[in-house]
């Protein structure tokens, strides 16, 4: 074939080839990334649930939570070991798992107490330090979801201290103002002393004072009256 020797004609027919293998090569990219954004926002907006320990303070506690997007459905969690609580007993907190979780939506949270933390770690504790959970669910599609397995493991919190629950904190100290609130305010108001307010009662205060020591003179002259000042005295200034 001697390229040198064609006619304008077969350069055009060689030129409509090449356009075509460079539009079929443009649309097989465009569709890969097509397909590839797609699975990407798939996995974006499904649910994901996980399952994990959770400590507050010495506690512990396990932890279903849904973290996708969207709800779950149908939840089955399942272990490879029977579940034991620190107390060396399977209670009966345990049976939701015995059957699916109906719905769990985003954000939802299933927390299950699981017994103190450092009894796990006594001599002669029987309740197992790991397992493995598998999560199986669907969407609200009906798609089955089956993630990897989850490790679940105790071990390696056995020296540990428990982590700080600024949360607790956080609700404590506003607790602490409302009620400081709550003594401040009345019938939906601040409560105001006015200055009138603290003028009566000062005369109030002085008329109760002289009285006082009318009686104290009364009753026993001037050493008493000394005596009744000297009480005033240390009941208005400790």
């Amino acid at each position: 074939m001697d390229f040198r020797t064609w006619e304008s004609a077969e350069w055009a027919a060689f030129g409509g080839v090449g356009a075509l293998i460079v539009y079929v090569v443009i649309g097989v990219i465009a569709l890969r990334q097509f397909r590839e954004s797609r699975r990407l926002r798939e996995l974006e907006y499904r649910p994901y649930v996980i399952v994990d320990f959770y400590f507050k303070g010495f506690s512990v506690y396990l932890e279903v939570r849904n973290t996708g997007r969207n709800p779950a459905r149908d939840v089955t969690v399942s272990f490879d070991k029977e579940l034991v609580s620190s107390d060396d007993r399977r209670a009966a907190k345990f049976s939701i798992f015995d059957q699916p979780i109906p719905m769990m939506a985003p954000g939802r949270t299933i927390r299950i107490p699981l017994g103190s933390g450092p009894a796990f770690f006594e001599e002669g504790q029987t309740a197992p330090l790991s397992y493995e959970v598998q999560v199986t669910y669907t969407d609200m599609s009906g798609k089955a979801l089956r993630d990897p397995p989850l490790l679940l493991d105790l071990a390696p919190y056995r020296h540990t201290v428990p982590p700080r629950d600024d949360a607790a904190d956080l609700v404590a100290a506003v607790r602490e103002i409302r009620n400081t609130h709550r003594r401040w305010t009345s019938n939906g108001g601040l409560k105001v002393i006015s200055t009138d307010h603290l003028r009566a009662e000062r005369r109030r205060d002085r008329t109760d004072h002289w009285y006082d020591v009318r009686h104290a003179f009364d009753q026993g002259g001037v050493r008493a009256v000394i005596q009744a000042e000297v009480q005033h005295f240390r009941r208005r200034f400790g």
